[in-house]
């Protein structure tokens, strides 16, 4: 096989959107504000952005179902979250205006991460025969159009959000059968791997279907995506079978 391939045996590469290759967690806090003020709550005054982080890697459904956020409108919420933040992301200047005057603070809208255009393009390149997949935790529509909206649409096999099925959309274990479907698969930790930014959440994600699991973190480290895309050019085999890739992946972030 060719020196400049990733190994053969890797028949899926399946990478998270938000913290990952892009931060929308801007985009993410204001629509909450803007919820809680829709709904008259006083956490559109009080809700921070520790708070927003605290709901990364939940299910719409856990989310838009904890009375300890939303109180006893929870349906209305979710409503009002889903309608509110595509209208964000299209840059609604009347919903921006209403943000940025109760947070006096400029809202910053997507933002594709130094080095993932030059990652997704090694991937691509030099995959062999592996998939490559986005899955992401939000509406398949919305997410295809943000990928569209950052020009990554062309490096992805398949792009896959949220359908409404709790069984097979992020964070269920049943989400990677989409996204692996069609594959023979006989060795999930051999031929799967996952890239993430949650050391604690992905990591379980990946590990309770059973596929090896890759830790990047480009908003501590900014250097890691373009670090990571150079590795697999030097050695694009050995992106799988290493004995711990979440540990190389850690410190290798921390070194920078």
């Amino acid at each position: 096989m060719s020196q400049n391939k990733i190994h053969s045996d890797l028949k899926c590469i399946v990478l998270d959107w938000d913290g990952t290759l892009v931060s929308c967690e801007n985009l993410v806090h204001a629509t909450y504000v803007l919820t809680f003020e829709a709904l008259n709550n006083e956490k559109a005054k009080t809700w921070q952005l520790s708070d927003t982080h605290a709901q990364n890697g939940k299910s719409r459904q856990q989310i838009f179902s904890d009375t300890s956020i939303w109180g006893d409108k929870t349906k209305e919420a979710e409503k009002i979250f889903y309608e509110f933040y595509p209208l964000l992301n299209k840059g609604h200047e009347t919903l921006i205006n209403i943000y940025e005057s109760l947070r006096h603070e400029k809202l910053e809208p997507l933002t594709v991460f130094k080095g993932s255009k030059e990652l997704l393009k090694t991937l691509y390149a030099q995959r062999s025969q592996a998939r490559i997949v986005l899955l992401g935790a939000k509406n398949e529509a919305l997410l295809k159009h943000e990928v569209e909206q950052a020009g990554l649409t062309q490096y992805f096999d398949k792009i896959l959000g949220n359908t409404g099925n709790v069984s097979t959309d992020k964070p269920s274990a049943g989400a990677f059968a989409r996204a692996v479907e069609g594959l023979f698969i006989s060795s999930k930790s051999k031929q799967v791997l996952y890239i993430g930014d949650n050391e604690q959440k992905d990591t379980a994600f990946a590990q309770s279907w059973g596929a090896d699991c890759l830790i990047v973190q480009p908003k501590n480290n900014p250097q890691i995506l373009l670090d990571l895309a150079n590795d697999i050019k030097k050695a694009p085999q050995t992106i799988i079978h290493q004995k711990n890739p979440i540990i190389k992946q850690m410190s290798h972030t921390n070194e920078g």
